[in-house]
């Protein structure tokens, strides 16, 4: 087991480093110059995206070399409030939880426990309400029945709409929501890591180049959720303890990760904020041209024709 600055300082690292990874696979998300959108809260010229990005390579690479410097810590959150001012598309799931475990070890930077209860709490959040987020008829009818069962699996049509099997879509978030809730005992917490390291294996296995080859961005994601499952509930044993928690910087952890996401159940918080992985639910938008020679070149390869 890791003493409370060790596990704080490798945690550090390895997110810093799985960030820069995961940026440099979605590069273009952010830059300016695409052909995707951008959705500004402030309109900047290119010049500053750019500026953004390379701050925040090099501000990652310095907190990896160093990872106890709480200033360079607080100039990366920063770099990304300001990167996700430019476009809100930014703010992925994955993006919102590095920010979030940042802001808590620098805020606890003096109490490294309460630091580790925060982040204990951000990944018991993560699982539970991307379980609860997946009860719904879009995971099994979509999710479920179309990219497992059809695509990964080549499982026929005509059983794929048998009442079991689309009922078996729904141990992915029960095994999430058990997960999420085994973490939080001291008698059921390796269970809980273990079977949730399960799911994200097979998750690796599905989207990998060995199953439907898609959105490549989350495979380190899967694979530093392992790590952290791994290093921090199997190897260095640690669980929620309420009487350690409190902070301010833990309260308002607790708010955003506990309460909001509830409100996002029912429709009234952003779904990317409230776990919401691959629920089925988040809506889909269509263009229809008349005429595909107005579709942009690097977007015919995306396009469905009829």
């Amino acid at each position: 087991m890791y003493n409370d600055e060790l596990i704080i300082k490798r945690v550090t690292q390895v997110i810093a480093g799985f960030w820069i990874m995961m940026k440099i696979i979605c590069l273009k998300l952010w830059l300016k110059e695409r052909s995707f959108p951008l959705v500004p809260i402030i309109d900047m010229p290119s010049y500053i995206h750019i500026a953004l990005l390379s701050l925040f390579f090099a501000l990652s690479a310095w907190i990896i070399y160093e990872p106890g410097n709480r200033k360079v810590m607080i100039a990366i959150i920063v770099t990304e409030l300001v990167t996700i001012l430019g476009d809100q598309t930014r703010l992925q799931p994955w993006q919102y939880q590095y920010i979030c475990t940042f802001f808590v070890i620098a805020a606890n930077v003096k109490d490294n426990r309460k630091a580790i209860q925060a982040i204990v709490l951000i990944m018991i959040s993560t699982y539970c309400f991307s379980g609860l987020q997946k009860l719904n008829y879009g995971f099994v009818h979509f999710i479920w029945a179309v990219y497992i069962l059809k695509i990964f699996f080549k499982v026929p049509s005509h059983y794929i709409h048998n009442y079991w099997v689309e009922m078996a879509g729904y141990i992915m978030p029960a095994v999430e929501i058990g997960g999420a809730i085994a973490l939080l005992f001291l008698r059921t917490r390796k269970m809980g890591a273990w079977m949730l390291i399960g799911m994200h294996a097979f998750l690796l296995v599905f989207m990998g180049p060995l199953g439907i080859n898609y959105n490549v961005v989350v495979w380190p994601w899967n694979i530093i959720m392992i790590y952290l499952l791994y290093f921090l509930f199997i190897k260095n044993q640690l669980s929620l303890q309420p009487a350690i928690f409190g902070s301010r910087a833990n309260y308002i952890i607790a708010f955003l990760w506990v309460v909001m996401p509830i409100f996002g159940l029912f429709g009234k918080w952003d779904k990317f904020l409230s776990s919401a992985m691959y629920s089925g639910r988040v809506k889909l938008k269509q263009f229809y041209f008349a005429d595909r020679n107005k579709i942009p070149q690097d977007l015919r390869k995306y396009a469905f024709y009829s």
